[in-house]
């Protein structure tokens, strides 16, 4: 009897492992889709690594998605480089169509809105915003 119980216990805690991590599989998946970074990817993607003046371990924000200290930006004159996960991003200048402003760890920031009909909104810290200014204002 004791081992028919304990047989039942093991089975249910492995059970139930397998759905906690197929949740949190989920739900990572599903942010990640809301996100919009597989949407630059798609439209922009480029087998270059990032040039122009590097910047490393930024906090960005794509769409719904904060991506923090893992991005490498790049400030270039042919656009801003991107790359997360060793997947990278090449958007011209003339593709951010607008700028507005949000609230990002409870500061104002600049939100770029990117592409026409929109792909994204990209949200950027108030520094890295001033160093891409000018080539961002010089395209349109």
């Amino acid at each position: 009897m004791d081992t028919t119980i304990l047989v039942v216990l093991i089975v249910f805690a492995a059970v139930f492992a397998a759905c906690l991590i197929g949740g949190f599989v989920l739900l990572v998946l599903f942010l990640l889709s809301k996100g919009g970074w597989r949407r630059l990817t798609e439209r922009y993607a480029t087998p270059n690594p990032p040039s122009g003046h590097i910047i490393q371990r930024q906090t960005v924000k794509i769409g719904a998605v904060t991506y923090k200290r893992c991005v490498t930006v790049g400030i270039a004159s042919d656009g801003l480089y991107l790359a997360i996960w060793r997947k990278a991003v090449l958007i011209p200048w003339s593709e951010f169509k607008g700028v507005g402003q949000t609230m990002l760890y409870w500061q104002r920031v600049p939100l770029l809105m990117v592409g026409n009909p929109p792909v994204t909104t990209i949200t950027v810290q108030n520094d890295l915003f001033e160093m891409m200014r000018g080539l961002l204002m010089a395209a349109g």
